[in-house]
C-alpha cells in the first residue's frame, strides 16, 4: 500500500471531472433492472423497493454524468473522429436521462412496490440499460482507442513530440525500477 498515492491528485491534473461521475448510471441501471426483474418475477416487494432506490440513484447519476459531460465537451483538444463520437455519446446520455427520469416517476406510482404495467416498465428499463451500455462503450472507445482527454494522447493528437517518443520507445514510459516487475492476479 503506497499512502503517497492518496489525496485525489488526479482531479487537479484531469481536463475535466466527467470520468468521476460516468459510472453511477452504468452501475445503478443494471442493478435496478436486476432487482425489478427479480421482484416482479418472484413477487417480492422488497426487491422492487431496492430496485426503485437503484433507479433513483441511476437517474441522479445520469444527470451528474450528462451535466459534467456537457461541461467537458470543450475542455480538451480533440480531432474530428472524437468529435463525431461525442455527438452520439451525448445523444445516448440524453436518452438515458430521459428514460431513467420517466421510469423513476413511473415507479413512484405503484401497487405494493410493484410498478403499474410492470412488464412494460421492465422492457423500458431494459432499453435504458441498452442505451447506457452503448453510451459507455462509445465513451470507452473515445478514451481508450482514440485517446480523448488522455494527456499523452492529446500530445499525439495535436502533433507534439513527447507521445511519439513514448510510442517509439515504450521503455521510456516505464517508471524507473519497474522493469521485469510481474503482477499477480
Amino acid at each position: 500500500m503506497d499512502w503517497s498515492l492518496f489525496g485525489f491528485k488526479a482531479v487537479g491534473e484531469m481536463f475535466n471531472i466527467h470520468p468521476m461521475f460516468v459510472h453511477f448510471p452504468v452501475a445503478f441501471l443494471p442493478g435496478a433492472f436486476l432487482l425489478f426483474a427479480l421482484g416482479i418475477t418472484l413477487k417480492k416487494p422488497g426487491l422492487n423497493l431496492a430496485g426503485r432506490a437503484c433507479l433513483y440513484m441511476a437517474a441522479a447519476g445520469a444527470l451528474a454524468a450528462l451535466t459534467t459531460g456537457l461541461l467537458a465537451e470543450e475542455s480538451f483538444p480533440h480531432n474530428a473522429v472524437i468529435h463525431h463520437m461525442m455527438g452520439t455519446h451525448e445523444t445516448l446520455a440524453w436518452i438515458v436521462l430521459a428514460l431513467s427520469g420517466v421510469l423513476s416517476g413511473w415507479s413512484f406510482f405503484h401497487s405494493e412496490h410493484r410498478p403499474k404495467a410492470a412488464w412494460v416498465f421492465l422492457t423500458l428499463l431494459g432499453l435504458a440499460n441498452l442505451a447506457v451500455m452503448q453510451g459507455a462503450d462509445i465513451g470507452a472507445r473515445m478514451v481508450y482507442l482514440e485517446g480523448a482527454a488522455v494527456k499523452p494522447a492529446v500530445t499525439a493528437i495535436t502533433g507534439g513530440g513527447e507521445a511519439k517518443e513514448t510510442m517509439e520507445n515504450p521503455r521510456a514510459a516505464t517508471p524507473a525500477g519497474h522493469e521485469g516487475h510481474k503482477h499477480s492476479h
